[in-house]
């Protein structure tokens, strides 16, 4: 057992205390985690045995060992994994007389988004034949998407069957330390958050985590440079600074008067902002990460916005990288990213390891003349256009030729080496990264352009983007649509991968397929009547009753940082919760909601609006409620409506909420962190005309069991 770690020690002693009290429940938790504590538990490099792995062959992810008269090849076999995850390739032959040159990463080595029809490893093997010559570099391309660190320390020591001359390790985004967050990692964060009293000391207990995991890493390859005489490249992701927003709904583990406080400060830079006062929104930026702690992004892209108005490039792009980095002790869904404390520590320790860096947040920078990194190279958060294959894969065979002892190439003059790919392929990828981008919550200007892109790299893609309105706007599953049968039919087989999904996590983006069907009228496709029937043949409320806190209607994006997702109840995480509404035509409605308020003050009330038009005030209660009212139809359009839920504020202990959060992460468990203002259980929206209907049905059911009765 550790038994000398601070988290153990600190557990030990408050277990001696807990025995003489009645929570027994706690000091189950307790014992439970220092019993489990072995060796093995939470080691970063043994990863969870995978379904499907066989015993005794001899694998390199996929692939697996096959003896051949001319030595030893490499074959895809079939896993419990899906197939597209790896870098398509079928079959690794036996070492030749080339040069072989492994590249090892995560997605965006893998090229997702354009995947598997164009890959980065194709470009690195175009540059590398021009550079020395057709059949002398062999590049073997073991990308996987959604590899996590010590997938990837395994991949690295198994890709030494393939006798590799050069190694490239092109990762970093997916070293999130609640990717895989072993036992004692959450020990470490419950023992941070209760030494520390904020969430902060939870973030620092993660960048700790992430500093050991890349120095791990570090040592391997390391090591393998040394043992096997192997040059290592590093390749360091750069993200989307100026074009992917990093937002949360509320800060974390803050006790009520100071959320109040958190929340009103924003509000009120982002109303700065808007007008010619943003330098007055400067000091509101500073004071919400003196409240925070610089654990959320609020702050920081407030003063971001402030120094990109003031024209100072430099403090827009250190604000920018701390957004970024604010999220890396988050428990909820978050986009892969490559942390601060990952890029420093690579830079300042790789040299004195033998390992050669491809910096792209530097290179990134030189290449764009001093600007911050934006949709230019990138297609969403970290997966790159292909400009940013290009470059990135230019600097890359840069580094790489002397190593392998071949002259030197600038990366200047290795990326104007034609690369051909197909039009359509450029055109699906754009077409992805436009939905990947709306579905994100992202900005609508940054979804057109991923759309008009698309259009202008082949006019064809109209046709598989008026098969997504129509299967994404359908309540069904995409698999059981004609529309999506129809996508087989394409050659967009990275749309097929993407698009697939059967998950349950599919909801309504009324914007996405009103800003997909402009762009087709645009171009003289008619498209948005039909996408306008569709709408309301699928979702008006004339046609059935809608519940509103359906995923289909109260996900608005893939942010929403939900560790419980619990279908029972909808968690409102801000003041103002948001619901589109597809009505037929303006008639009078009826709300039914059942809901309540944790924590509730007295005298506190909610408000229900439609289009920004109240239409009852409830009193806010912290009981499950039912509220009925009435909706007249002159406050009801055609088509997208909004729906608005105002929440008062609760009052609430942030010391019981510490509490909570700690006995938690002792147990193995990560919860919600950020303020909860309201849950929902049902928001049923019907007609008058139905619920009449309904009435009357009733009614003449009931005589009819009454006549039969006697």
């Amino acid at each position: 057992m550790k038994n000398n770690h601070p988290q153990f020690r600190d557990i030990t002693g408050r277990l001696a205390q807990l025995f003489h009290s009645e929570e027994g429940e706690r000091i189950l938790r307790l014992i439970t985690q220092l019993s489990g504590s072995s060796e093995e538990v939470g080691s970063l490099t043994k990863e969870p045995k995978k379904p499907g792995d066989t015993p005794g062959k001899l694998r390199v992810g996929t692939w697996e060992a096959m003896d051949e008269p001319t030595g030893r090849s490499f074959v895809r076999v079939k896993t419990n994994e899906p197939w597209h995850l790896w870098a398509n390739v079928q079959k690794i032959p036996p070492k030749g007389p080339r040069r072989r040159v492994v590249l090892i990463g995560e997605s965006t080595a893998k090229g997702y988004l354009y995947h598997p029809r164009f890959a980065p490893a194709q470009v690195l093997q175009q540059m590398m034949n021009s550079a020395c010559g057709p059949g002398q570099i062999e590049v073997v391309d073991l990308a996987r998407v959604n590899i996590l660190n010590n997938q990837l320390q395994e991949l690295i020591t198994q890709s030494l069957h393939l006798e590799p001359d050069a190694l490239i390790v092109f990762a970093g985004n997916n070293w999130s330390p609640l990717g895989y967050a072993p036992e004692d990692h959450l020990l470490e964060m419950a023992s941070a958050f209760r030494a520390r009293g904020s969430w902060r000391g939870v973030q620092d207990s993660c960048e700790a985590f992430l500093l050991r995991y890349t120095r791990e890493t570090l040592r391997l390859l390391e090591k393998i440079g040394r043992e096997r005489g192997i040059p290592v490249v590093f390749v360091l992701p750069e993200f989307n600074l100026a074009d992917w927003l990093t937002d949360c709904d509320g800060p974390p583990q803050l006790d009520s008067d100071r959320t109040e406080a958190w929340l009103q400060a924003r509000s009120e830079a982002e109303q700065l902002l808007k007008g010619n006062a943003w330098e007055e929104a400067e000091g509101l930026g500073h004071r919400l990460i003196e409240l925070d702690q610089g654990t959320t992004p609020a702050g920081f892209n407030i003063l971001a916005e402030v120094s990109r108005k003031r024209g100072d490039r430099q403090a827009e792009r250190t604000f920018l990288e701390k957004a970024r980095d604010s999220g890396i002790s988050w428990p909820g869904r978050q986009t892969p990213r490559c942390y601060s404390v990952t890029q420093q520590t690579i830079r300042e320790e790789a040299a004195a390891q033998g390992i050669h860096v491809v910096d792209l947040p530097r290179e990134f920078a030189k290449h764009l003349g001093g600007e911050i990194a934006d949709l230019r190279l990138f297609l969403d958060y970290c997966h790159l256009t292909l400009e940013g294959i290009r470059v990135s894969m230019a600097l890359t065979a840069e580094t790489l030729l002397p190593l392998l002892k071949y002259p030197a190439k600038s990366s200047k003059e290795l990326a104007q080496i034609e690369i051909k790919v197909g039009k359509n392929v450029s055109a699906g990828a754009h077409f992805l990264a436009a939905i990947y981008n709306a579905n994100w919550g992202q900005r609508m200007d940054v979804v057109r352009h991923h759309i008009r892109t698309a259009l202008e790299f082949d006019r064809s893609i109209a046709g598989i983007m008026q098969l997504f309105i129509d299967f994404h706007i359908k309540r069904a599953p995409s698999s059981l649509c004609r529309s999506f049968e129809q996508l087989w039919e394409s050659p967009h087989v990275p749309a097929i991968i993407v698009l697939y999904d059967d998950s349950g996590r599919h909801f309504l983006n009324p914007r996405l397929v009103t800003a997909m069907a402009e762009a087709l009228e645009e171009i003289g496709i008619p498209a948005r009547s039909d996408m306008e029937r569709l709408l309301l043949q699928e979702h008006g409320v004339k046609n059935r009753p809608v519940n509103l806190v359906s995923p289909l209607y109260s996900t608005d994006s893939y942010s929403r940082f939900l560790v419980d997702r619990r279908p029972e109840f909808y968690k409102a995480t801000t003041r103002t919760t948001t619901f589109p509404l597809i009505c037929n035509e303006p008639e009078p409605l009826n709300f039914s909601i059942t809901m309540k308020v944790p924590q509730v003050s007295a005298n506190e009330t909610i408000s229900v609006r439609l289009n920004g038009n109240v239409v009852a005030e409830i009193p806010a209660t912290d009981k499950w409620k039912t509220t009925a009212c009435s909706v007249p139809a002159a406050l009801v359009h055609a088509g997208v409506n909004q729906v608005e839920i105002g929440w008062p504020m609760p009052v609430w202990s942030g010391e019981k909420q510490r509490q909570r959060v700690a006995d938690c992460l002792e147990a193995g468990e990560l919860v919600e962190i950020i303020p909860i203002f309201g849950l929902i259980h049902s928001f049923r929206v019907a007609t008058e005309e139905f619920i009449k209907e309904q009435l009357v049905t009733g009614k003449a059911r009931a005589v009819a069991v009454g006549e039969g009765g006697s």
